[in-house]
């Protein structure tokens, strides 16, 4: 058999807070840091996150001039990457160029030298990414799972792209040794998997050298440490090059200095097994049984709020890409340009910073991220637009075009205050970011039957309307749970677009009992800086009465994770008969009428949002905890909304039709 190369690598976890740095210091890297320091035979491969390396400078730069010590040596090697873990393909070139060389930078300025490989967030791969890889990095990781058969030789790989190489080293996660596992078994499955690999006529005269590469978990670290593996590890690192036999441990870039044999192929785009075992059934573990691999764009379209804040980042990606900041400069040559080029690096760096992956995906699940790590990232997205437009001329617009590549126009909204978008399905706002505060206020969840004991089967948004009969109105009152899908999941027609006057109105049909019977709704959005003016009418097609209540519901999701769930965010204050009235948000209410106005006040975001319907309503308030996988896949209560609907009994003989406004303000609370 050929020489085994055993390639070790530790990743420091995505998204650690600085308290969980800590720990990591203290129960890995400071025992890690003083066996690396006296075994120098010993070779290891780190894989820094920008955020740790922050924080290894500002905490403990005593370990970082000890690394330096231990690369100089050549016994540690640094790996690169994005500087905030990002997921590369959804990036535009720039900003996976610009990641890239922020953490190269900071690996030089802080180790001593620049990193030769790279690691990707969950291995999320696609051969585009070669182009921009080849021009700073001589290599990457990837999960062995993304390999084709043909090619799992245990060897590197070439990939090619318009004339662009680079090698690839692939991981193995079945070669993390068990906790009690004896070193002989180990080394036994590891021997009879490379020999299944051998061509034909290869002999140990040849020199060729096979490698596996093994990531060694942070959370297992620990248990690593204290194994018969890894003394057997310890003892082939410190004997002589004699007594090593057909093992032998590296780094990779040492490897590739007498590496005389390599794979080339064709990877196409995938990503590790882990998260997309998750991308073909809403939370099941689902095995890919098509000829075709899952790529994160499977992932993002099988969870609508991933795919929410991805669209919101894309855009703003837009915003600051280098063709709009030079029409930007073109319009306004005056501007101070020192003052503006700081200004550009600023939101360009925070946009860089809600890029970062653990936003959108919880590893190492692969499950969908929380909605406390989505909200995070819409605040700093917010921030970044709020500093980018201070560097401009800004003039408020409304815009239609596919703002979320779906193949249908949406309705852009960009005021002073807030991001809004309007949506034909459903007609309703599927997005609205509050700049002043920075939250998006209409992305709540939807109830999930596996998790919630409840289906929404609706995506929740403010202004989303329903028409429901007597009974299905008990239950809703009941626990906000909808029988009737009418206007929920329909498309609406755009009838009108007017962005002078800022007005969209748009129509939609519908079906109502089980009489089929049919239901046009029509809808008028009137919307300002800071208002939003709904004008609907609801007309009978069918030749028969109907009888229902017409229910416009909007939902506001927890955006302070800092409190307790269950104490909630929000106070709600109405009049009714009246009559001032505070309720909270925690509990369920309802009035079956004489509803005049309605305030939602947000105490985390210092927001209040005013509703007036044009004539006295009923009204339902119903708060809602969703729970979800977390990253250990226990289902956990992850966050909570209250949705307040204002309905009206309706009683429509055939060809006949009502009409109803609502009027929706926001404002900010001043701090006392």
């Amino acid at each position: 058999m050929a020489v085994i190369t055993i390639s070790l690598a530790l990743q420091i976890p995505f998204g650690f807070s600085k308290k969980e740095l800590e720990t990591c210091y203290q129960t890995v890297f400071t025992k890690l840091l003083s066996f690396l320091y006296s075994h120098p035979k010993f070779p290891l491969t780190i894989a820094f996150t920008g955020e740790s390396l922050e924080y290894f400078e500002n905490s403990h730069p005593a370990a970082l001039e000890i690394l330096r010590e231990l690369t100089s040596r050549k016994q540690v090697e640094i790996f690169g990457g994005g500087y905030y873990s990002p997921i590369f393909p959804l990036l535009f070139p720039v900003d996976r160029s610009g990641q890239i060389e922020m953490l190269s930078g900071a690996l030089r300025r802080l180790i001593g030298k620049r990193p030769r490989g790279m690691t990707l967030f969950g291995s999320i791969w696609d051969p585009a990414l070669i182009t921009t890889f080849s021009s700073s990095m001589e290599y990457v990781y990837l999960d062995s799972t993304l390999i084709p058969s043909s090619s799992k030789q245990f060897l590197p790989i070439i990939v090619s792209e318009q004339g662009k190489n680079l090698k690839v080293l692939p991981v193995y996660k079945s070669f993390v040794p068990e906790k009690d596992e004896d070193e002989n078994v180990w080394l036994s499955r590891i021997e009879k998997a490379v020999s299944k690999t051998q061509e034909p006529g290869i002999t140990e005269r040849e020199d060729i050298n096979n490698i596996v590469t093994i990531p060694i978990p942070y959370e297992s670290f620990s248990d690593f440490f204290e194994s018969k593996v890894f003394s057997y590890l310890t003892y082939i690192a410190d004997e002589s090059e004699e007594g090593k036999g057909n093992i032998r441990l590296s780094v990779p870039h040492v490897y590739f200095k007498n590496a005389c044999k390599f794979v080339s192929s064709y990877i196409p785009a995938g990503m590790d097994w882990q998260i997309a075992q998750w991308s073909r059934k809403l939370y099941k573990k689902c095995e890919n049984k098509s000829r075709f691999p899952i790529t994160i764009y499977d992932f993002l379209n099988m969870y609508r709020p991933v795919r929410n804040l991805y669209e919101r980042m894309m855009d703003l990606s837009v915003l600051l890409s280098p063709q709009s900041l030079r029409s930007c400069k073109q319009r306004d040559k005056q501007r101070d340009k020192q003052r503006d080029k700081q200004r550009i690096k600023m939101a360009q760096e925070l946009l860089w910073e809600a890029q970062c992956g653990v936003h959108y995906i919880a590893l190492p699940s692969g499950v969908p991220a929380t909605e406390e790590k989505r909200q995070a990232a819409y605040k700093i997205l917010d921030t970044a637009e709020k500093i980018r437009r201070e560097g401009v001329n800004f003039s408020e617009a409304m815009a239609s075009f596919d703002y979320n590549g779906d193949g249908l126009n949406e309705y852009v909204c960009r005021f002073t205050d807030m991001h809004l978008v309007l949506s034909r399905r459903a007609g309703m706002v599927s997005s609205l970011d509050v700049l002043p505060c920075g939250f998006n206020y209409a992305s709540s969840l939807s109830r999930f039957q596996l998790f919630d004991n409840v289906e929404d089967a609706y995506e929740r948004g403010l202004f989303v309307e329903h028409l429901l009969s007597e009974q299905e109105m008990k239950s809703y009152v009941q626990n906000g749970k909808v029988e009737s899908k009418v206007f929920t999941r329909i498309l609406f027609d755009e009838k009108k677009f007017d962005h002078r006057r800022r007005e969209i109105q748009m129509e939609g049909r519908a079906e109502f009992s089980a009489m089929r019977m049919p239901i046009l709704l029509r809808k008028n959005y009137i919307v300002d800086s800071s208002t939003i003016s709904v004008q609907y009418i609801l007309k009978n097609e069918s030749p028969f009465p109907v009888d229902g209540i017409f229910i416009v519901e909007s939902t506001f999701p927890q955006t302070n994770f800092s409190r307790p769930m269950k104490t909630g965010q929000y106070e709600l204050e109405l009049v009714l008969d009246e009559n001032r009235k505070e309720v909270s948000g925690n509990a369920p209410f309802s009035a079956d009428g004489g509803v005049s106005m309605l305030r939602v006040t947000d105490k985390g975001g210092k927001m209040q949002f005013n509703f007036e319907p044009n004539e006295e309503s009923g009204l339902v308030v119903m708060p809602l905890q969703f729970n979800r996988p977390d990253g250990a896949e226990n289902i956990v209560p992850c966050s909570t909304s209250v949705a307040v609907s204002f309905f009206w009994k309706v009683n429509m003989a055939p060809n006949r039709a009502i009409e109803k406004t609502v009027n929706f303000a926001m404002t900010r609370v001043k701090k006392a």
